[in-house]
C-alpha cells in the first residue's frame, strides 16, 4: 500500500497499471473545514480520493474535476485533483448527523438516479466532459463504471476509509487498476473481480493486502508525489469573476461599503471593499461611480 499522504503509479510487467493515493490528512482537512459530520466526510474523502486516482496521466499534470449530482439530500459534490498532488472539494448539503455512515448506505447517498461529471485537463489536451449516469452502487463502483463506458479500457477501482468512534476520519484511500493494451487479462479479471476486495491497509503481508501485491517484483513503482489539500482560490479568481458580470450586477454590488465572499472549498472569507470593486470594473472598461 502507498504511504500516508501519498499518491504512487506502478505499472507490471503482466499490463496492468495501477495508482493507488492515500489522501486521509486531505479527507481530514476537509472534514474539518467543512465540519462534517461521518457520513457526508466518507463520501467526500471518496470522491476526493476518487478525483486524485483519476488524474493519471502524472507526467502532463493532468487534472481532474468531479460534478457528482447524488440526487439525494447532499446535492452535488465537487472535487478537483490537480498538479498530480493536490485535491479540494466540498458538499452542496452536508447531511446534519443524525444518520452515521455505514457502507451499506452509501449508494442510497451517491448514485440513487445521480449522474457524475468528469472534466480533464492536461498540458496536451483541451479540457474535454464526459458523463455517466449512476446505477444503485457505491462510490467504487460508480468510478468503475464512468471508466469502464467512457474509456473503453477494463478497470477496477476501490475506495477504503476508516473512522473512529466519534465519526472522524482515521484512513482515507483508494486505487485504480487498469489493463494496458498489451496486457494479461484473465490474470486481471482474477485479480480485480467484483466479489474481490483488497485491504488497503494492511501492511503485514497477507495475501489479500493491496501492499502484497505492489511488492511483487513484476510491478515497478514509476511515479510518486505526497498529497494534500489545496485551495487555488485568491482575490485574482475573484477579481476576473467579478469582471465578468453584466454591469447591472456590477452596479448592485456597489451598494454596500463592502462584499464579503466565501470560498465553497476551503471556507476562507474575502472582504472586498467598495473602493477596490470600483478600481476592478473600471479597469474592465466600466463606468461605474
Amino acid at each position: 500500500m502507498s504511504e500516508m499522504n501519498r499518491i504512487d503509479h506502478y505499472l507490471s510487467t503482466d499490463g496492468i497499471r495501477i495508482t493507488v493515493a492515500d489522501i486521509t490528512d486531505a479527507a481530514r482537512e476537509a472534514q474539518e473545514i467543512h465540519h462534517l459530520p461521518s457520513l457526508s466526510a466518507v463520501i467526500l474523502g471518496k470522491v476526493l480520493n476518487a478525483a486524485a486516482i483519476l488524474a493519471m496521466d502524472f507526467k502532463n499534470h493532468e487534472g481532474v474535476s468531479l460534478k457528482w449530482e447524488t440526487n439525494s439530500p447532499l446535492g452535488t459534490i465537487h472535487a478537483d485533483a490537480y498538479e498530480g498532488r493536490y485535491v479540494r472539494g466540498f458538499l452542496e448539503h452536508p447531511d446534519d448527523g443524525c444518520v452515521p455512515y455505514a457502507p451499506d448506505r452509501e449508494a442510497d447517498w451517491i448514485s440513487r438516479k445521480g449522474k457524475l461529471f468528469v472534466t480533464r485537463y492536461s498540458l496536451l489536451k483541451m479540457p474535454y466532459v464526459s458523463a455517466v449516469d449512476l446505477s444503485n452502487s457505491d462510490a467504487a463502483a460508480c468510478v468503475s463504471d464512468y471508466i469502464n463506458s467512457s474509456d473503453q479500457t477494463l478497470s477496477h477501482v476501490e475506495l477504503e476509509a476508516l473512522i473512529d468512534g466519534e465519526g472522524k476520519i482515521m484512513r482515507m484511500a483508494g486505487f485504480i487498476a487498469q489493463l494496458m493494451p498489451e496486457g494479461d487479462r484473465k490474470l486481471f479479471e482474477e485479480l480485480f473481480s467484483r466479489d474481490r476486495k483488497w485491504d488497503l491497509f494492511d501492511e503485514s503481508g497477507k495475501e489479500n493486502a493491496l501492499s502484497t501485491l505492489l511488492h511483487k517484483e513484476n510491478y515497478v513503482l514509476i511515479g510518486s508525489a505526497p498529497i494534500s489539500f489545496r485551495c487555488t482560490c485568491g482575490e485574482d479568481r475573484i477579481k476576473h469573476s467579478l469582471q465578468g458580470l453584466p454591469q447591472n450586477e456590477q452596479n448592485s454590488l456597489l451598494e454596500d461599503d463592502h462584499i464579503e465572499i466565501e470560498c465553497h472549498y476551503c471556507g476562507k472569507k474575502y472582504e472586498i471593499s467598495r473602493e477596490t470593486l470600483m478600481k476592478w470594473f473600471n479597469e474592465k472598461g466600466g463606468n461605474v461611480q
